[in-house]
């Protein structure tokens, strides 16, 4: 009988968790549809030769801002949606674990939100230009508002997550599962598999696949070099823990 309590009660902490995660992303969302027709705004490179986006269906403008509003209820609403995902596995972690996870859960943010908006300044005017070019002064411009945020949102959100290969890294460090030896061994595999992924993540287009790929191999470089800064940490303290034992 206690066993059937106690999974209850498991069910009912995992249910508790879900669904703070998606009532915070529910209201992210929210904020972010009323934001959308200002984010729409801000995205529009107008320096790059974009000029006014149209709607081709009653309710394309609609599913747009959908569309937006559910991309940065995602960003806004990621701090505590992180935290009700690491709450579920901490049960089942140590103390060591926890500390090191939850001190992540800032830096897994930071990171991303860095990532996005890196994209946004840095590359996505580039991007947009250089494909604009394309269409040289035969073709007439007339892209919709759907097709262009999809192209914003599925070209800036890989970068949010690429960014995060320090904390990954780091991350697996500090738990005894990978070495900064490992990493600069596996150096030219890891460059490769990095220009694969950009490819897969990235508009068909081989300037946002370079554009995605060569700031990520910059940030596999700065892991290796962060790994070689936790290691001696985890070592020493794997040793008190062994004199403590004692």
């Amino acid at each position: 009988m206690s066993k059937s309590f106690n999974l209850l009660d498991h069910l009912e902490f995992v249910r508790l968790r879900l669904l703070r995660a998606i009532a915070a992303y529910a209201a992210s969302a929210a904020l972010g549809f009323w934001f959308a027709p200002f984010a729409i705004d801000a995205l529009m490179v107008n320096e790059a030769g974009l000029s006014n986006l149209v709607f081709l269906s009653p309710t394309e403008a609609l599913r747009a801002r959908i569309k937006l509003a559910l991309a940065m209820g995602l960003l806004l609403g990621l701090p505590f949606i992180l935290y009700q995902v690491w709450a579920l596995f901490v049960p089942a972690m140590d103390r060591r674990t926890r500390r090191v996870t939850l001190f992540l859960i800032p830096a897994v943010y930071l990171l991303f939100v860095a990532g996005v908006a890196f994209c946004l300044v840095a590359v996505l005017p580039l991007a947009v230009r250089f494909l604009l070019g394309f269409g040289g002064e035969q073709l007439h411009q007339e892209i919709s508002v759907a097709n262009y945020l999809s192209f914003v949102i599925g070209f800036t959100l890989p970068f949010g997550v690429i960014f995060e290969l320090p904390v990954v890294v780091i991350a697996f460090t500090k738990l005894g599962i990978l070495r900064p030896e490992a990493l600069a061994r596996q150096r030219k595999y890891a460059i490769f598999g990095i220009f694969v992924a950009a490819a897969v993540f990235t508009p068909p287009d081989v300037v946002s696949q370079v554009m995605l790929a060569a700031p990520i191999v910059v940030l596999y470089e700065c892991s290796i070099i962060l790994a070689r800064l936790v290691e001696p940490k985890r070592a020493e303290a794997d040793e008190v823990e062994l004199e403590g034992g004692v």
